[in-house]
């Protein structure tokens, strides 16, 4: 059975798009990456399947069942994170995971103050005063408190240091071995390439890849950060390396998105003498900004 299922789903708002005949399927138990740039439609589709939004059409179903019609109890199966939390501001952060623990059948405190600890979250004040960091783990602990069967994850690790993502996404790998499925939404291409076993690209309203994680598009890219010591040779080099700019607040460094193998690669770096190199991942921006936009030039990215 599929966790999560979509049939041709469509959202417009009035005559704007928001998502087009979105289909995919979520097995139980599996990890799955729901990718692509701000704006693209990820938080479209999740308030979809969660019922806070009425599509203009296509199906979409939880567990085998049709949303909305299969709501109320189905929900008591699933764990939510947004991705802007907001709670009652007088509340504290335990009298908020209380109040949460009244809509299901919950007795496990352990449990419950595992993830406080954990997550390095302290119940006992204002939500009021919380960080964005703060307001995200309490996001978090509510939507695990029950241990539901179906997470479902709007940008999980934005707004959490290093630290407490990489340790969220230990609990999340931790749940899955128990059969939790995981549906999370990102643009950050670490994160993906960590847990998930399946992801789904979509732009601009509309999917473009639903597959494995090592068939990503564009994995193969590479972004170059370098200063040539001969200047003059900058160039004829650069040409020979990918797409290539100027970085404005760096003047005589230089940032290329190169789609050459590795090896390639270096041994063209190797025969330039050079002050500066840096070679990294791009990000699901850049990526997207390749594949889809070849033409362009620049680091331009998308805005919700």
């Amino acid at each position: 059975m599929y966790a999560v299922e979509t049939t041709q789903l469509t959202k417009y708002y009035g005559k704007t798009r928001g998502i087009v005949e979105v289909s995919m399927a979520v097995r139980e138990g599996e990890v799955f990456g729901f990718i692509g740039p701000n704006g693209a439609g990820k938080t479209t589709t999740i308030r979809l399947l969660l019922n806070l939004l009425k599509p203009s059409s296509g199906e979409a179903k939880l567990f085998g069942k049709k949303i909305p019609l299969s709501g109320g109890k189905l929900y008591r199966r699933v764990g939510y994170v947004p991705s802007e939390v907001n709670y009652y501001p007088e509340m504290t952060g335990r009298e908020l995971i209380e109040y949460a623990r009244g809509f299901y059948t919950v007795s496990n405190n352990q449990w419950i103050e595992e993830l406080v600890d954990r997550l390095q979250f302290d119940p006992d004040k204002k939500i009021r005063t919380y960080s964005h960091g703060n307001l995200k783990k309490l996001g978090i602990i509510q939507a695990l408190l029950h241990k539901p069967q179906l997470l479902i994850l709007d940008e999980p690790g934005t707004g959490l240091d290093p630290l407490i993502r990489m340790e969220m996404f230990k609990i999340l790998e931790e749940l899955n071995r128990f059969g939790v499925t995981v549906f999370f939404s990102t643009h950050i291409l670490e994160e993906v390439e960590r847990v998930c076993h399946r992801i789904a690209m979509i732009k601009e309203g509309s999917m473009t890849y639903v597959g494995p994680v090592d068939e990503l598009p564009g994995r193969d890219l590479r972004v170059v950060i370098l200063k040539f010591a001969d200047r003059e040779a900058s160039e004829v080099a650069l040409g020979k390396l990918g797409q290539a700019e100027e970085i404005s607040s760096r003047p005589g460094y230089y940032r290329v998105l190169s789609s050459l193998p590795v090896n390639e690669l270096v041994a063209r770096l190797a025969r330039f003498n050079l002050d500066h190199l840096r070679i990294t991942d791009p990000s699901l921006e850049e990526i997207f900004f390749d594949l889809y936009e070849p033409s362009a030039k620049g680091g331009q990215k998308n805005n919700d």
